[in-house]
């Protein structure tokens, strides 16, 4: 039998491509506790099929059906999952079709849910007009301290007369990487000058992790504020009116 190079590696490519896929589909799908993912099948292959869909038990996971229009007889169901650890657990959305009594096997999908991090701020500050706030900090706790999505990104702002105001300028607004745990300490030097009378708010704009999203594999990314689990996550320092020094007089 003559030897075919180009028929030995148009079936090691096909081979290599088919492996990549199975390595795709393989892949986990990652979600923080409490998000919704919709998961769908193309019901047209099966035509005449009923469609079963369950959940692994771990994460108690709730379901509901849901209406599209992507393809014909697409049938999707809608999951929530729910974390109250500290750690990553795994949970599985699991789909079957069977046709006048004949099942197919069942094919499962894992699904990496991360436990929402909680923030915890410190004492609020009251401070006299002219000095300088005292650095503080806040903790981090409840997270998933794991390989991959144990570095987290905390951006935070120095806001006046409102907790929802505008930023101050300049080094009051800052972010902070690569926290794993326990606690952050804020540095207050540098910041500008705060006025008599008013009260500034230190709040946490955002919290989320470093990891980004691949192909079928995406990463929880960051959360937005509703998400962030611990309230307060607001510091307030107060800046006491200004006083006038008193005049010495001889008598």
């Amino acid at each position: 039998m003559k030897y075919n190079k180009n028929l030995f590696f148009r079936l090691s490519l096909i081979i290599g491509l088919l492996s990549l896929g199975l390595l795709v589909q393989a892949q986990n799908q990652k979600v923080w506790t409490n998000t919704s993912k919709l998961f769908g099948i193309n019901g047209a292959t099966n035509p005449t099929s009923t469609i079963s869909w369950s959940v692994g038990n771990f994460t108690a996971s709730t379901t509901s059906k849901a209406d599209s229009l992507i393809a014909a007889r697409a049938t999707f169901a809608r999951y929530s999952w729910l974390n109250p650890s500290a750690s990553l657990i795994v949970d599985t959305v699991k789909v079957s079709e069977s046709v006048s009594g004949c099942l197919s096997s069942t094919v499962s999908k894992l699904i990496e849910v991360y436990p929402l991090p909680s923030l915890t701020m410190g004492t609020n500050q009251t401070i006299c007009s002219g000095a300088l706030p005292a650095a503080f900090s806040f903790s981090i706790s409840n997270y998933a301290s794991i390989s991959g999505i144990g570095n987290y990104t905390i951006s935070y702002e120095l806001r006046a007369v409102s907790a929802t105001g505008t930023a101050l300028g300049g080094s009051s607004t800052a972010t902070v990487t690569g926290v794993n745990s326990g606690t952050v300490n804020i540095s207050t030097t540098g910041w500008p000058a705060m006025t008599a009378g008013t009260t500034y708010y230190f709040v946490i704009t955002n919290f989320g992790s470093e990891i980004t999203a691949t192909a079928s594999n995406p990463a929880p990314g960051n959360l937005s504020s509703i998400d962030i689990a611990a309230l307060p996550r607001t510091y307030t320092i107060a800046v006491n009116p200004a006083i006038t020094a008193p005049s010495i007089q001889a008598y």
